[in-house]
Parts: C-alpha cells; structure tokens; sequence
C-alpha cells in the first residue's frame, strides 16, 4: 500500500482526462437520430407535463420504457430544453457506474486495482463515443452497477437500505430497457452463489422480498403502459388494434426482439458481431481482454477459487444472449463493460505487479501506435486545415507520456497509463474535430440553426420526413406535410429534399430557393465522407424555399 500510495498522483491525473474527456462531447449537437428522438418525446412529456404517456407528433409511441424520458423530461424543466440538458441526467447516471465499478472493485481487488478498473471503463472506445451520443445505455450502466453492488452487500448481511436501493435501481433498470435486464443482475449474484458452492442460501427469504420490491417499483411502468395503452384496445399501434403495452413491455420490447418474434423483426445476425465489435469498442483494451476471458472461463472449468464470481457471471451471460439474438447493435455490450473492466483490471494489477509481461507491452505499444497514426492519417484526409488544433493535442499527449512516464519510469504502471492518455488522445479529436464537422453536414440541425437566425417565430413547412433533429432544434413549431400538400401553399417557408425539389420542378410549381444545406444521411462515416476531397460524392441536399415565388 506504501508503494500505491506514491503512485497516486499519476492516476489521479490521468483520471481526472479521463473524466473530462467523457463530459467534453456534453454540448455537441445530434449527429444521429436516436438522441434527437428521444428528445423529441422528453420535450413533449415536460411540455405538457404529462408524464403518462409518450407522444410523437400527437400520436401514441410505443418502443421504450419511460424512465429515461422522465429523467430527460424533469432535466428540461430545470435546464430548458437543449442538448446539455438532454445529456446532463444520463451522464449523471453513467458517473454512478463509474462510482460503482470502483466499490464493487475496491471491494475484492483493492484500491489500485479499483483505479485501473475506472480508468478502464472511462477510456474504452464506445464509452467515451456513447457519452456523446446518447442514448439508454449511460442510464443502464449506472442502475445496473448499483444494484449489483448493493445485491451483493445484502448477499453478505442483510441491510434494509441495501436492499431497497438494490431494489430501486433495479426497478429503474427495467423501467430503462425492459425486464431482460433482470438477467445481467440476477445472474451476477445467482452466479456467485453456484460458483462458491452455496446454492442453498440463493433460497433465503430476503430473495423473495427483493422480487417484491423490484416489483413494487417497476408499477409506475406498468401503470402508465396500462393507462395509455391497456385501457384504450381502440388504439392502432403497429397497425393492429387491441394492443397491450403492459404485454409488449413483458416481452415484445426485448425478448421478442432476441427470439425474433417480435413485431420488429430482424433478418440479420451473426453470432460473432459482439467478439469482432468489442475490437473497436473496448479499445484500447479489447485484446487484453479477450486474454481475461480466456483466462476466467479457463480457471471457471478447472474449478480455480476467485475473490468473487460477480463480474463473470453478469458479463458472460448477457454477452451469449447478445451474440445468439438476431438483434444486434455495437451499444448493447456497452451496459456490461464495467464488469468487464473489472475483469481486466484484476490482470492488469497482477502485471504490474510482476513488472514483466512482454505480452501485454507489446499488445498496447502496438494498440497505442496504431490509434495514433490512425489519427494522423485522419487529420490529413478528413481536415488537413485542423492542423493547429491536431498539433495542440499531440503535444498535450507528448506532455501527458513524459508526466507518467517521468513519474512511472518505464514499467508496466506507465504503459497502462500512457494508454489511457492514447484513449483520450484519440477522443478528443473525434470530440473537437470530427463531430463538430459530422454536425455541419447535417442538414437538419443547419437548417434549423439558419431558419432560427433569420426567419425567427414564421411558420415553417418540412415536406418530407426529416430527421428529428430539424425540430427539435427549431425554435418556432413545425408543420410536416407531404409533397402533394406543401405544393399548395403560398409564401410559406418550406424545407425540402432533393426528391422533392425534382418533383417540384416536375410538376411548374413556383418557388423560391433561399438556402441550401448539405446533408450526409449516413450514421456512419464511410470512406468517401472522410476523405475531404471526395466528400461531395456522398452529400445531399435540403433546400429552404419560399412557395408561390
């Protein structure tokens, strides 16, 4: 503990990057439309201050759970509704994670190990990307966490507070993404129990009372589902009268979605797209560990006694569900990275330890070289004019690797931290750079910024289904109407596609191009938007125009 105690100061550093860097995307405008949706329906909910049901454009949504709307929706109400205020709650809740992650740690591990583990969660790849584009999964993590933690307290001695905040947190993870979630959780302790040959204490009467108490919070979702949607079978959702809510929350909104039986279904699926996406989305840590989960189902199978079974349990159940589900996103796995940064961290500190792993300097020197040149190579084709700020940051890391490595010498402690620096690195120029061009060619949020400055409070018109972002931004209430309708207006701001202006044009109707927004319609950054050179080979167009003229 004396010789950790020395080395406090480098991680403490190294955290608080760590920590800034996953605030940092906190202002950045949507670039995808999940977030922009989501905000739609919280904006309407603190709006009209109904807080029962979820509406889209004056009609009935059902694809969600409430609870991250109502954390949304009260955030608008305190903070206006704007983009900070959308994401202030759920990095709040992916803080609990963090706080979490490093007690469930520190609990088995120790306190080094405890840092290594939150330095580990904050610098994976799809982590730091997921606190900028939010969606459920910060909210996720952090219920997730605390109820582990606080499950596994009651596993030792019963406490009434533990229980009820396990309890909670558990009722609000549901309330979150549906009761699959129980799985991660339940298991995580079941799963303790087996593997310490305690099977008998998994029937204890304090079980049967936390199944009450999960159930005794997660009624404010079945009443509202039961309000807005049982009560009312007259209701099209889907296309079908008679639909329950209370029975698509139970089942259709994520178990139906994993056995593909589902009024969404998905033809799609591969059984390795986890294995091959946690490459990119814990990285710099993804090597590493695919060792740790070798390494913990090796010592599973060979009955070898670990300090606890929490972290494999939880992490490895989910992750074969995942992977076997036609359902499959990069971000699902995100809610089971800080178990599986625990994991890693525990493998971390043993080498540190020893001081002599060849493997794991050559996996992050290789890793951290690679994710460097990865960004010169970017910088050159994506923004050669973003050299000064490029250089800013590259100097910043030069200054962060000689402060651990100065203060470190050159062991395995400064590796592990010079690759978080690398992590953050890399972020910071997605953070600083690259969304923030990403958003300039967004044509929605442009058209919603430029409709803003200069027609303010004028009635505005999108004849086509454009993102959400577009009115979310907009200041002033939008009217959607198809091309049919919008052709009939007279003087009226209008927003169009490039499909609609050929038909426009098509048809001798009369109007008047004011401005013209590029638009790259895909998420996803492919080659040819990257390389500034080619990048309008892959760009639309919305046009405002004024009808009639």
């Amino acid at each position: 503990m004396p010789r950790f105690s020395i080395q406090k100061k480098p991680y403490l550093f190294v955290l608080v990057l760590a920590i800034l860097i996953n605030v940092a995307g906190i202002g950045v405008k949507y670039f995808t439309d999940d977030p922009s949706l989501y905000s739609m329906l919280a904006r309407t909910m603190a709006q009209t201050s109904n807080f029962t049901d979820l509406i889209y454009h004056g009609g009935d949504w059902l694809d969600k759970p409430h609870f991250p709307f109502w954390m949304a929706a009260l955030s608008f109400k305190v903070f206006g509704i704007n983009t900070i205020a959308y994401k202030i709650p759920a990095l709040l809740f992916f803080f609990m994670s963090v706080a979490y992650t490093y007690k469930l740690a520190q609990k088995f591990y120790g306190t080094e190990t405890a840092i290594i583990a939150i330095l580990i969660l904050l610098t994976a790849q799809h982590v730091v990307m997921s606190n900028t584009d939010i969606r459920a999964e910060p909210y996720i993590m952090g219920l997730l966490m605390g109820a582990v933690y606080h499950f596994y307290k009651v596993k030792e001695r019963f406490n009434w507070g533990d229980i009820l905040l396990a309890s909670l947190f558990t009722g609000c993870a549901v309330m979150t993404k549906g009761i699959y979630l129980l799985i991660p959780i339940g298991f995580a302790i079941i799963g303790d129990y087996i593997f310490k040959k305690d099977i008998k204490s998994l029937f204890a009467w304090k079980w049967l009372l936390a199944a009450v108490l999960v159930l005794l919070f997660t009624l404010p979702e079945i009443y509202t589902l039961y309000v807005q949607f049982d009560l009312h079978p007259e209701k099209i959702i889907f296309g079908h009268p008679g639909v329950s809510g209370i029975h698509w929350f139970l089942w259709d909104s994520q178990f139906g979605r994993f056995s593909n039986t589902a009024v969404i279904k998905n033809t799609h699926g591969d059984v390795f797209f986890f294995l091959h996406t946690l490459l990119w989305a814990f990285a710099p840590w993804s090597i590493v560990l695919y060792c740790c989960i070798f390494k913990s189902i090796k010592n599973l199978i060979k009955g070898v006694v670990m300090p606890e079974y929490v972290t494999v349990s939880g992490a490895f159940i989910m992750l074969l569900i995942f992977s076997i589900s036609k359902f499959q996103l990069p971000f699902y796995t995100n809610i089971l990275f800080p178990f599986l940064a625990i994991i890693t961290a525990r493998f971390v500190k043993q080498i540190i330890d020893s001081n002599q792993s060849r493997f794991f300097s050559i996996t992050q020197y290789t890793i951290a070289a690679l994710l460097i040149a990865t960004i010169f190579v970017l910088n050159f084709v994506f923004e050669p004019e973003g050299w000064l700020l490029f250089l800013s940051m590259l100097v910043g890391l030069v200054l962060c690797t000689w402060y651990v490595y100065k203060s470190n010498g050159a062991g395995i402690r400064a590796l592990f931290l010079f690759t978080c620096c690398v992590s953050i690195f890399v972020n910071a120029y997605l953070i600083f750079i690259v969304y923030p061009i990403l958003v300039k060619y967004k044509g929605d949020v442009q058209a919603a910024q430029y409709i803003n400055q200069n027609y303010p409070n004028q009635k505005v018109i999108a004849a086509f289904e454009v993102k959400n972002a577009f009115e979310f931004y907009m200041q002033a209430p939008v009217t959607f109407m198809d091309e049919a309708q919008a052709e009939k207006q007279q003087n009226v701001l209008t927003l169009i596609n490039e499909d609609v202006k050929i038909a426009l044009l098509r048809d001798h109707i009369s109007f008047k191009v004011i401005k013209s927004f590029d638009h790259y319609s895909n998420e996803n950054m492919t080659l040819p938007f990257l390389i500034e050179d080619e990048r309008a080979s892959v760009l639309t167009h919305y046009y405002l125009v004024l009808m009639g003229k």
